[in-house]
């Protein structure tokens, strides 16, 4: 028995260090930790659970089909609809009065719906209210992100929403174009640029170009699935989109085992604008209330890389949490030097990692 439980901490390092450039450390550790847990109670049932977004790949795949939604006008809810999922309550954003953000963003918006609601895109995006609309949207949702009062939980719900009207398949079809698309871009960040009317003046908004799938991630993944540990997504991004994602990224977790942000559906199977009932938004104590109420099992590996992943991270008893080096200086970086979490570096010009703890 001690001969075989060798073999496959051999094996396992083995198969594991065939994919990229693990920190020596962490393969070490990673390796070591699993064959306590392949000689566990056979009692408990282990499970695995990865954020996705900067963590199973470089980029994230929600600000992705944000991005490229926005930039070629690809919504299918109404104006009325997007007026009702915009702040009501609060009286400026990023010292700019909110009810002149909402009012301008929303006149352009009204003029570009009637040719996107006949899927005139091209034709829209000649109008003056396309670079006023795409750049205040995306100044909009980069400054509520960072807001205190308005912040994630506003908007990793609010992006969802912005996919009202697509039903399933279609959302799943634009996801695969965005994510094959995105793979054939430069990892580079672009700024877009407009003269908004008064009293918001000139607005500037940048956003980040490329995504991949980092190799060694979905080979953790197939190890500990052969070691009989299920795996389990648990992301910020939209639900449907990360399905997509790791589907087409030939991740091995199946639709069931990926939770994600959600929005309720109609009868017809669209997405709507409405929460949905009794689940959590996937965002820090939200992860582990998912890993709480909706995954039957027990930790054994956490793995996320940024503030949102903080309360999953530190949940109790966990053999190995695996912290992506993306050096933040939020909550996520007090991490950082925590010696029961395995910090894993990248280099952030190519987004592969590096066999560092240390982050370029």
């Amino acid at each position: 028995m001690k001969s075989s439980r060798n073999e496959m901490q051999q094996q396992t390092a083995a198969t594991l260090g065939e994919a990229g450039s693990w920190f020596p450390e962490n393969l070490a550790l990673i390796t070591n930790r699993l064959k306590t847990i392949t000689d566990r109670n056979p009692a408990i049932k282990p499970v695995a659970v990865f954020d996705f977004d900067n963590t199973c790949v470089f980029r994230d795949v929600g600000q992705a089909v944000f991005r490229l939604q926005l930039i070629n006008l690809q919504y299918r809810l109404s104006p009325d609809q997007l007026a009702g999922i915009l702040p009501t309550n609060q009286s400026t954003i990023s010292g700019k009065p909110m009810e002149s953000v909402i009012a301008i963003l929303m006149d352009a918006y009204r003029q570009l719906w009637p040719l996107i609601a006949n899927k005139k895109q091209q034709e829209a995006r000649l109008l003056p209210e396309y670079r006023l609309f795409t750049t205040l949207m995306l100044w909009f949702t980069d400054q509520a992100r960072k807001d205190e009062r308005l912040g994630p939980r506003y908007v990793l719900p609010f992006m969802g929403k912005l996919l009202a009207g697509y039903s399933l398949p279609d959302l799943r079809q634009f996801a695969a174009e965005v994510v094959t698309t995105a793979m054939t871009e430069p990892l580079i960040e672009e700024t877009l640029t407009t003269q908004a009317p008064e009293p918001l003046g000139r607005i500037e908004a940048t956003y980040l170009l490329g995504l991949h799938a980092h190799q060694e991630m979905n080979t953790l993944m197939r190890t500990l699935q052969n070691q009989g540990i299920t795996c389990y997504v648990v992301s910020a991004s939209t639900e449907w989109l990360v399905e997509e994602a790791a589907r087409l990224l030939e991740f091995p977790v199946t639709a069931d085992q990926i939770f994600g942000i959600r929005v309720n559906l109609d009868a017809q199977g669209r997405l709507t604008t409405q929460d949905p009932d009794a689940y959590p938004i996937t965002f820090r104590e939200g992860k582990a209330d998912i890993i709480r109420q909706f995954i039957s099992g027990t930790p054994v590996l956490v793995a996320g890389d940024a503030d949102t992943d903080f309360e999953m991270l530190t949940l109790p008893e966990v053999a190995i949490r695996l912290l992506i080096n993306r050096n933040q200086t939020g909550l996520i970086s007090t991490l950082y030097q925590d010696p029961s979490v395995l910090l894993q570096g990248l280099d952030q010009r190519t987004g592969r990692f590096r066999p560092f703890r240390e982050s370029l």
